[in-house]
């Protein structure tokens, strides 16, 4: 198995063995625009749910996918080492930081992605995307709404961002229902690059105020896991800084049962916050500061990765708990036409450390480096805040 796992019931344990047994447990997912939810349900159930990092398109990346052949943008390969692992589980979300703002296609700074990109982010696995992030503005009014559009014509939900209150008003929180428990997603940013977001477009930012005013609806909706994920953070830093911690103690105490981050397209570390919640509860919440980049064209040292985090939880008598929080580390291989001798066709290959074997030798030593990075920076998980 691949999965790191950081066990939440009495000890904050974290090991790096790995057993085929622990990650490969039985699941079924059944996937509708607005509902994920169990073949069946039952009283006591266990279920789990992934969090994937940043899902960049950078040019390059762009590039590469076209298909001379067929005269289409081709994706679907890039994530066919990872898949499995994203299709094991009950629930998947990731954070779509482009824009599917239509031709002409652009990367960085300001980013429009072919639709097929959504689609393949969906065929690996994915239920759910989140939108609200610094790059939510990138193409304006017509950007962030053909974005929407486009999510809504492949069925993939989504949140963060919106085409007017309205929609806001009626779709906020985005709540799922899986194993017959309702998990409501937040999503917000710390802004959009300088960008004035177009009224009455809307795109969710940190606020305290506006944050618990929604986890509070989200109790009032039924919600029996409350989780927010989070744009913020210094980019390229591997630690946490003030504002993440202090943020995430707000929104734990306030009724958020996990937090997840992006944005520093680095991996920071995994810490459980002990607090006292507005109950006079004395409760345990696991924060990922940051998961990474998810696939992007990125090549500097820890930003050519990232993991993916899973959170298992458990319903009984009917109360839903998080147990058990575990991390799998995978590499972005740029694989290309004059270093391939594996028979795959060029792409950006997502790749755990079970297939490294494929890998020419300077490869091997650069994916060697982004997982041992990875077991250093997650080594600090079992510290305590």
């Amino acid at each position: 198995m691949f999965f790191i796992i950081i066990c939440f019931i009495s000890i904050f344990a974290l090991t790096y063995s790995y057993s085929s047994s622990s990650y490969y447990f039985s699941s079924s997912k059944i996937n509708t625009s607005k509902l994920i939810t169990k073949s069946k349900s039952k009283p006591d159930t266990v279920f789990t749910l992934l969090f994937g990092g940043d899902m960049m398109g950078h040019l390059q990346m762009i590039n590469t996918a076209y298909n001379f052949s067929t005269g289409k943008y081709e994706f679907d390969h890039w994530f066919q080492f990872i898949s499995p692992y994203i299709k094991s589980c009950d629930w998947a979300i990731a954070n779509l930081e482009v824009t599917l703002a239509g031709q002409p296609y652009s990367g960085y700074p300001q980013f429009s992605s072919p639709d097929a990109y959504a689609v393949s982010i969906k065929n690996a696995g994915f239920d759910a995307l989140v939108n609200a992030n610094n790059h939510s503005q990138d193409k304006g009014k017509y950007g962030l709404e053909r974005t929407i559009r486009v999510l809504d014509s492949i069925e993939m939900p989504h949140t963060g961002t919106f085409v007017d209150t309205s929609e806001f008003k009626k779709n906020y929180p985005l709540i799922i229902k899986v194993a017959g428990c309702k998990i409501a997603i937040l999503n917000y940013t710390y802004g959009t690059n300088g960008l004035s977001v177009t009224h009455p477009n809307m795109v969710n930012m940190i606020d305290s105020f506006v944050m618990i005013n929604a986890i509070n609806k989200a109790k009032n909706l039924g919600a029996d896991l409350i989780i927010p994920i989070m744009h913020w953070g210094t980019e390229y830093q591997t630690a946490e800084n003030e504002n993440q911690i202090s943020i995430a103690r707000l929104l734990a105490k306030n009724g958020a049962n996990a937090v997840i981050g992006s944005h520093p397209h680095v991996v920071e570390p995994i810490k459980k916050i002990k607090i006292t919640n507005i109950n006079n509860d004395s409760i345990s919440v696991p924060v990922a500061y940051s998961l990474g980049n998810f696939v992007s064209a990125q090549t500097n040292r820890y930003c050519d990765g990232g993991i993916m985090i899973r959170l298992t939880c458990n319903r009984k008598n009917g109360k839903v708990e998080i147990t058990n929080c575990d991390y799998l580390p995978f590499w972005v291989w740029a694989l290309k036409s004059d270093n391939n001798s594996s028979g795959l066709i060029n792409g950006y290959y997502l790749i755990t450390e079970k297939q490294i074997a494929l890998l020419t030798e300077n490869e091997n030593n650069k994916a060697s480096i982004f997982f041992n990075d990875v077991r250093h920076i997650l080594s600090e998980s079992t510290e305590w805040k």
